[in-house]
């Protein structure tokens, strides 16, 4: 900012006289470290020329250092002594500056007068923390025109994804538009666990994910008017369903109770040659209405017969585990063990004696919902216990936390891995390092390759944070025999398979995640290549 006024001071007042510019200049000389600025040369040349005393000149120049830059560079080196990072303190300090001293009247007036983006501006949005800052800055000066101007460029340079949650990005409709079809390029090829990533993405104040928007304008529809089956077989029709299935679908729906019929012919259109899609049968309440009719004893409606229970259960399965792409499908090698799931569980149900006791049966429903599903809700449960503010002694405190941490590596062990991984790496700046350590040692075991780019990225920024420590204790071994794995996989990442050895649920589960599909590790070699570098350095 000085440099502006030193700018200012030098060019204007011409028309005052010489004494009027001579004033000015020794003005911006008594700036803060003003013999830091740029061009100060320059300027000291122009004052002299202009009759200006050489004593005062000397007097400003030396009363006005302060000496930041100087300073800056002393705190770096205490961050240092203490493993904090200085750019991370630094810039963590500049933004609070900028945040508190930010006008964006003056920065309007001053910047938003010429014509095209300045360079500058297109320097800061190459970089991550500049973008960051943009952000923050827009959300508390939401008029700020050259803010928002920086928005769209954001939007216009690729980093859609990262103005999901700005609110200035609803503003233009283009950049609207280009974070929402981010975002729903993104979902399309996620999973369950990265679904419940990405829907945040999709989420405002006064809104809902847009599944559920599109079911309640649906309701909304159907009560306003008063024509139940209008809407659905409007959205099937126009999908491209057959108009039988179309009608079955919507009986179902709007009697909320499954006739034999309508079930029937659901069942034959799926059982044959060419089935319909499996987007009319993926309908919440089409699942909540068929599965209660069969394990809901106070469900209304009649007794269900054995023989058309197993054509509800069908529909199900099937609903539940084909796999489709561009409406054809691909994989229906999971709809018989689904269904024969179903079934045992029904089976397993139907007999248990009255009363509440579950004892007898309690081996069987085990096995039935040990599904991927529950691991959402297991971690929310631990991270629970883990942050949970304990009156505790320090060495029992410690003790707890690392039989919740080792609960949480087993999640890893059954397949949810960068959820848990994530969230790990995000609190091992506020987690005592010993917990850090225990993680890394205890996954890096645990798993083998070929790895994931995700997984890289985050284990390898984790190990980062504590590795100056990680170097005084054994673990150094395991970390070293992970790098060489992924150096070596990155030469021939098609080869490496997880060692018959491990466990079969590490093996196959764990592999799955952190590493199946010998992804390219270009993103990842950065941070393996800085990781070793500091491996090999002598310790401090």
């Amino acid at each position: 900012m000085t440099s502006r006024n030193t700018s200012a001071g030098i060019t204007s007042g011409s028309s005052g006289g010489a004494g009027s510019d001579v004033d000015k200049m020794m003005s911006s000389f008594q700036a803060p470290d003003s013999i830091l600025e740029h061009k100060i040369f320059d300027s000291i040349a122009l004052y002299l020329g202009e009759g200006g005393q050489p004593l005062m000149l000397v007097n400003a120049l030396s009363t006005s250092y302060v000496g930041m830059p100087e300073m800056c560079n002393l705190m770096s080196g205490w961050a240092r002594e203490f493993d904090i990072d200085p750019v991370d303190v630094m810039q963590e300090v500049l933004k609070e500056q900028l945040m508190e001293r930010f006008d964006p009247e003056s920065v309007d007036r001053d910047f938003m007068n010429g014509t095209g983006t300045p360079d500058w501006l297109m320097v800061m949005i190459q970089h991550p923390f500049w973008r960051s800052v943009i952000y923050e800055l827009s959300e508390k000066h939401q008029k700020c025109s050259l803010l928002n101007f920086a928005i769209q460029r954001i939007s216009d340079a690729g980093y859609q994804g990262e103005i999901a949650s700005v609110a200035t990005a609803s503003t233009f409709v283009n950049v609207f538009s280009g974070v929402l079809l981010d975002s729903l390029d993104k979902l399309r090829e996620e999973d369950d666990v990265g679904l419940l990533d990405r829907l945040p993405d999709l989420i405002t104040d006064r809104g809902l994910p847009l599944k559920r928007i599109s079911k309640e304008l649906e309701s909304g529809v159907l009560e306003k008017f008063n024509k139940p089956p209008l809407v659905s077989v409007l959205r099937m029709l126009l999908a491209g369903a057959s108009s039988n299935v179309a009608s079955a679908i919507s009986a179902i729906l709007q009697s909320r109770i499954p006739s034999p019929g309508d079930v029937m012919l659901l069942h034959r259109a799926y059982t044959s040659d060419n089935p319909p899609s499996t987007y009319f049968l993926r309908d919440p309440d089409f699942f909540e209405i068929m599965l209660s009719s069969i394990f809901v004893p106070s469900f209304k409606g009649a007794v269900v017969k054995q023989d058309h229970k197993e054509k509800y259960l069908y529909l199900v399965a099937y609903a539940a585990s084909v796999h489709e792409e561009n409406d054809k499908i691909t994989d229906t090698s999971d709809v018989q063990s689904t269904y024969e799931a179903l079934c045992a569980l029904e089976d397993t149900l139907s007999k248990r004696t009255a009363g509440t006791d579950l004892t007898p049966i309690l081996g069987q429903l085990l096995v039935a919902i040990e599904h991927p599903l529950q691991q959402t809700a297991v971690f929310a449960t631990l991270v629970d216990f883990f942050e949970a503010p304990l009156e505790l002694n320090p060495e029992i405190m410690m003790t707890y936390r690392k039989s919740i941490l080792d609960r949480m590596i087993y999640l890893m062990q059954l397949n949810y891995v960068m959820p848990v991984l994530d969230y790990i790496r995000v609190r091992a700046r506020k987690m005592d390092q010993s917990l850090s350590m225990h993680f890394v040692k205890k996954v890096l075991e645990m798993v083998r390759g070929p790895y994931s780019k995700k997984f890289i990225e985050g284990m390898g920024q984790m190990i980062e944070e504590i590795v100056e420590v990680i170097k005084k204790t054994d673990t150094e071994l395991v970390v070293r025999a992970w790098i060489d794995e992924v150096v070596l996989q990155s030469g021939d990442s098609e080869t490496h398979t997880p060692p018959a050895s491990l466990p079969p649920s590490t093996s196959s589960s764990t592999a799955h995640e952190a590493g199946a599909g010998a992804l390219s590790l270009d993103a990842g070699q950065s941070t393996i290549q800085e990781l070793k570098r500091r491996l090999d350095e002598p310790r401090r």
